[in-house]
């Protein structure tokens, strides 16, 4: 697609115009002197990018032919001409709407000039819209990665929601699930939406309480001590795009107020301002805080909740998407080998087992990571057990299936004494853990291989079941 330039003036004013252009291939000149010519090039497609209009040839009716062009509301790029023109004539053209308004020829420079920005614009324009499109093809939902009927059932959800481009969603799901990938997926598979239409995309957790407010709703020069200039916010930057809001769980109570007044009213207000901006921006959110029980602590707002909860997307965790692992771990084989320029690396079947057994609670974002150092570091064709150690940060072991807590000793099977008045599961599982960990002197790494769980795993039960190094003794476990 070339810039399309149309010239409604005279001969002199065409020459001028095609020698600005004479050696820029990107640009397509259209010319006409007379009414019936013009109306012609005005019923093209694609639209002129820029009309350049000759005031003084008065056959073509200029103030007529501005007003029918900029009546229609549809954005268009017109510079006027003339050699004297009269201050009232300006004053009704740039009121009209037009661009700008030169004397020619004695401010032939300046039109070169005006001409010269127009072209760059339009070329800024084309490389956006052309990024748009590769960020399209990147991020489209055919990009979610996974054949398990849950990721399924996101991905069917999310090609319903790509249908209607302002709707709000809000994302839920462990950290490392893909939730900014979801948006992005819903942004640019959405039909709707512009090709450069803008995401921009904020971590509420990642800056400050103070500033938050500042970055997403901008402010005036002087708000406060250091604003010397006015900014704009994150909502004016994503103007007719998406503004995804991730771990808005940690957004203060204050702010959450302000945030749901301005998806209310699609109004906001810079810090400092006295006027309110209006702003057309979808709001997407993401979170893995557990909502509702903050709005039970009076952590977050039950209003906002329900705003933002029009449509919720439920990421699973790796560790329930199955075969998924594997999908994705040699998804990520294949990329890596690419962006390193190394050979392609297979995994072992007892590899496959191992990223089987884990439970990822990192979840994708782990994964990639442990199958990125696993192609730098290893140097076989094949990656196998040791790698996948190596690379998640444990000691390399093989599975035992029977595994024995001193020299001699026979397997070791649980005998549970339960009390008159019942055990739950989760007490009954603290209790074994708190024996097998004193069986064990506390050595993690053979405690977890009796238990038949991770490392990483024992060691977030041991947190979440506040166990000490000097349990109570709840149970034996005897040798048969």
């Amino acid at each position: 697609m070339k810039f399309q330039v149309l010239v409604a003036g005279g001969r002199e004013l065409q020459n001028a115009v095609a020698t600005c252009f004479a050696e820029n291939p990107e640009a397509a000149l259209w010319q006409c002197s007379t009414e019936e010519k013009l109306k012609e090039a005005l019923a093209r497609t694609p639209a002129p990018d820029l009309i350049l209009i000759d005031f003084d040839l008065h056959q073509l009716k200029p103030l007529k032919l501005l007003s029918q062009l900029l009546a229609t509301g549809e954005k268009r790029n017109v510079v006027l001409v003339a050699a004297a023109p009269a201050i009232e004539d300006v004053v009704k053209c740039l009121h009209l709407g037009a661009s700008d308004f030169l004397q020619y020829p004695r401010e032939k420079a300046k039109l070169q000039t005006a001409l010269r920005d127009a072209f760059a614009r339009w070329e800024k324009n084309q490389k956006g819209a052309a990024f748009g499109a590769q960020l399209h093809d990147r991020f489209d939902v055919q990009g979610l990665i996974g054949e398990s009927p849950q990721m399924q059932q996101v991905v069917q959800t999310i090609k319903k929601i790509s249908q209607r481009r302002w709707v709000t969603v809000l994302i839920r799901g462990e950290t490392g699930t893909g939730k900014e990938l979801v948006a992005r997926a819903i942004h640019y598979g959405s039909a709707e939406t512009p090709a450069n239409a803008p995401f921009v995309e904020v971590n509420c957790t990642a800056i400050p309480e103070n500033l938050l407010e500042a970055e997403l709703f901008g402010y005036e020069k002087g708000a406060f001590t250091d604003a010397k200039f006015s900014k704009k916010g994150l909502f004016e930057i994503a103007e007719g795009g998406t503004l995804f809001l991730d771990e808005i769980g940690d957004m203060s109570l204050l702010l959450q107020a302000k945030l749901l007044k301005a998806i209310e009213e699609k109004r906001i207000r810079r810090l400092g301002g006295t006027q309110s901006l209006e702003v057309k921006t979808r709001i997407m959110a993401g979170t893995h805080a557990h909502l509702e029980k903050a709005i039970e602590e009076g952590r977050f707002r039950r209003d906002l909740y329900y705003r933002l909860n029009v449509i919720t997307l439920a990421l699973p965790p790796l560790r329930e998407r199955g075969r998924d692992i594997l999908v994705l771990a040699h998804h990520f084989l294949a990329a890596y080998a690419r962006e390193y320029q190394t050979p392609a690396q297979k995994l072992t079947p007892a590899a496959e087992q191992a990223l089987m057994q884990y439970d990822w609670p990192g979840n994708v974002r782990e994964l990639k990571h442990v199958l990125e150092r696993a192609v730098l570091l290893s140097e076989n064709a094949a990656i196998d057990v040791p790698d996948i150690h190596e690379a998640l940060g444990v000691e390399p072991r093989p599975r035992a299936a029977s595994p024995k807590l001193a020299e001699g000793a026979l397997p070791w099977s649980r005998a549970i004494e339960i009390p008159p008045e019942g055990l739950s599961l989760r007490d009954g599982e603290c209790r074994l853990i708190e024996e097998v960990l004193r069986l064990t002197k506390w050595n993690k790494t053979r405690a977890s291989q009796i238990l038949g769980i991770s490392r990483p795993r024992l060691a977030r039960k041991i947190e979440e079941y506040k166990i000490q190094a000097q349990p109570r003794k709840a149970f034996e476990l005897t040798a048969v």
